[in-house]
């Protein structure tokens, strides 16, 4: 009841309040870019030094924390697109998911090239899911000390390296007739 008798006396301060203060202030901004400073004659001598035309992520010492967070943001994307896809192939293509691996193991890809795949996905997932709890810890103001940032961010490439192995090591190689079986 007061919620609903507090709104109209704020609206209608609002619309009073241009009236009350007079004329409404106009920002303008004032700054250009140093082609529109200079001319583009500046452009051509900056080029024939050699200068970059704008800062590139080469300039910058890699540092762990962003290195682990553009790849967090990465891993997103792909998994995100992977599974976009995924859906969309099986949705409207002419195969479901039984098909998909059968058309896999007819490559008959040798087992080093088999685990890197299993590896690279397990490694993906692990890593984003890991990094995802590290950072609602900061969203939670923990751990924002530089230190304690460095090793949660080590703490998460090792243990999703250890734990992407652990899956590789753990996931067997079933056979078409086993398959078969199973299904």
């Amino acid at each position: 009841m007061t919620i609903i008798s507090i709104i109209p006396s704020v609206l209608k301060f609002r619309n009073l309040l241009p009236n009350k203060c007079g004329r409404s202030i106009r920002l303008t901004h004032t700054s250009k870019t140093p082609v529109q400073q200079f001319g583009f004659e500046y452009l051509k001598q900056q080029t024939s030094l050699g200068r970059p035309i704008s800062p590139h992520l080469n300039i910058y010492k890699p540092q762990l924390t962003w290195i682990i967070s553009g790849g967090h943001r990465i891993s997103g994307c792909i998994m995100s697109g992977t599974l976009l896809f995924g859906v969309l192939a099986f949705s409207f293509g002419p195969f479901n998911y039984s098909l998909f691996i059968e058309r896999i193991r007819s490559w008959n890809l040798p087992w080093p090239v088999t685990a890197i795949f299993k590896f690279i996905i397990a490694w993906t997932i692990v890593f984003h899911s890991l990094n995802g709890i590290r950072f609602m810890g900061f969203d939670l103001a923990k751990g924002m000390e530089l230190r304690q940032i460095y090793m949660s961010g080590y703490l998460v490439l090792g243990l999703s390296t250890l734990i992407s192995l652990l899956i590789v090591a753990n996931s067997k190689r079933i056979s078409a007739e086993e398959m078969e079986e199973m299904y």
